[in-house]
């Protein structure tokens, strides 16, 4: 449809993409396989079907999609952007010798304590170079950066949004041993009241890339109230809530020592979860949890990669394609990219199902990427699908490439095949920040070598070695 024109003769725009097969995602899930999107400043003014589109819309600027999947651009609803220079530092062995970082998560502690804020810089600006060039156009960092400024900045560079929190935030040091081993993030109740919402300011520019959010570390490192104090101003302010929950079997085991209760179920009773509330992994959930997700509104983040990595799914079978079916937000959060890339979640969450003998169709794997992403983000309202009104951040594929053959089912071929090849141009804000595959802000050789330097000087910092099982001749 387009905004109604009484004059009859075409209304000026700055962006016509025209012969798209365009997926809208808007709620009846509508598809114009030759269709075109009129865009004025950051908004999208017009979207249907070719004839009727181009003919009720001119502008100075045209981009022939030929025929190529369009689509929203994608949302990470969950990644730690100053730790993604870790990705081929910290090995992927999973029982590594000492010398190379140890094993489990808590490697990443010794990273995270030698990380700077050039180093957060650094980090974010590889991720977001990454993220923009494989279709996506934000991401919600994930409450471990110490300068939300450096994240924002980085993301601001090459022309993604994204929101920022406060940094981990806990009080209570049992599901999470990290709570006790980050000097620059004490844990205690006072540094977490005081620093609560520092990042709220963001939110009075609508425009702005750049977002605020509330989050708790979790993961058994809060208490009730903490979590209280966090949803109160979350809903006082009318943002989302983050936190980490129920990663592992263990962390899930101590909350229900704790509350005497699985703790899906005591945060229902107790209040703590809303429709406003987005909580990370959520690996290890009972029956009753399941039902009081269910009911609670709230949203998640769904980590398939971690599921299988640290060999989670051992224990038990994945809620999560129960959950979508049930009407649950879900979006998809890469974490930090140990043995992955932005955008393999969805096959590897579609593997995750079929590894119980369910089925994630493709049609909810974009729906992840996209709405849920956009849910995680609390922006839903603006982003995640293409409305009239809503912002142009549109991502516009290309089909000249095997990976896209036969394109016989488009949504299947793209979101299960060729995933985040064949990006061509991505627009986020109405501008065109991606083209022919390319950064259009930024000199990518210049961040590779940012990125390398810094990765390099962390690791000496973090005393982590890589190591080679090949002799390496020089």
């Amino acid at each position: 449809m387009s905004l109604d024109d009484t004059s009859g003769s075409p209304q000026d725009c700055d962006l016509l993409i025209v012969h798209g097969h365009v997926l809208t995602m808007d709620e009846d899930r509508t598809v114009y396989p030759d269709g075109a999107i009129a865009v004025a400043g950051n908004k999208i003014v017009a979207v249907g079907p070719m004839p009727v589109t181009e003919g009720s819309w001119r502008a100075a600027r045209r981009i022939d999609a030929k025929g190529a999947p369009v689509h929203p651009g994608f949302i990470d609803g969950h990644y730690h952007a100053g730790l993604h220079l870790s990705r081929g530092s910290i090995t992927d062995n999973p029982n590594p010798p000492k010398e190379e970082g140890g094993a489990g998560p808590g490697v990443f502690t010794r990273w995270i304590n030698a990380v700077t804020d050039e180093d957060e810089y650094a980090s974010a600006l590889l991720a977001s170079a990454e993220m923009a060039r494989n279709g996506f156009t934000g991401f919600v960092d994930a409450a471990t950066s110490f300068s939300s400024d450096a994240i924002a900045e980085a993301a601001g560079a090459v022309g993604i949004r994204c929101s920022v929190s406060d940094c981990m935030l806990w009080d209570l040091v049992g599901g999470e041993p990290m709570a006790a081993e980050v000097p620059r993030a004490p844990c205690g109740l006072d540094r977490a009241m005081k620093e609560m919402g520092g990042q709220l300011w963001r939110n009075r520019d609508e425009d702005a890339l750049a977002r605020g959010h509330v989050a708790v570390y979790g993961v058994g490192s809060a208490t009730d109230e903490l979590m209280r104090a966090a949803k109160t101003l979350a809903d006082r302010e009318g943002t989302v809530i983050h936190q980490h929950q129920s990663l592992m079997t263990a962390d899930a085991g101590y909350d229900a020592r704790r509350f005497g209760e699985p703790a899906m179920v005591h945060f229902a009773r107790q209040g703590l979860i809303g429709p406003n509330s987005v909580f990370t992994h959520m690996n290890i959930l009972s029956r009753e949890e399941i039902e009081a997700v269910s009911a609670s509104g709230m949203a998640l983040v769904w980590h398939p990669g971690n599921f299988m990595y640290y060999a989670i799914s051992q224990t038990g079978r994945s809620a999560f394609p129960e959950l979508q079916r049930r009407g649950t937000a879900i979006g998809l959060g890469t974490d930090i990219a140990k043995t992955w890339a932005f955008g393999d979640l969805g096959i590897i969450a579609y593997l995750v199902s079929r590894e119980w003998g369910d089925y994630l169709p493709a049609e909810s794997i974009l729906e992840m990427f996209t709405l849920g992403g956009a849910r995680a983000m609390g922006f839903e309202r603006q982003v995640g699908s293409i409305e009239i009104g809503k912002r142009a951040d549109i991502v516009v594929r290309s089909t000249e490439l095997p990976d896209a053959q036969p394109n016989v089912d488009i949504i299947r071929q793209l979101m299960l095949v060729s995933r985040t090849k064949g990006v061509d141009t991505v627009l986020c804000n109405g501008e065109i920040i991606v083209r022919h595959g390319r950064l259009v802000r930024l000199d990518e050789a210049e961040i590779y070598r940012l990125a390398r330097r810094s990765a390099q000087r962390t690791a000496e910092r973090a005393g982590i070695k890589s190591k080679s099982i090949w002799p390496l001749v020089t």
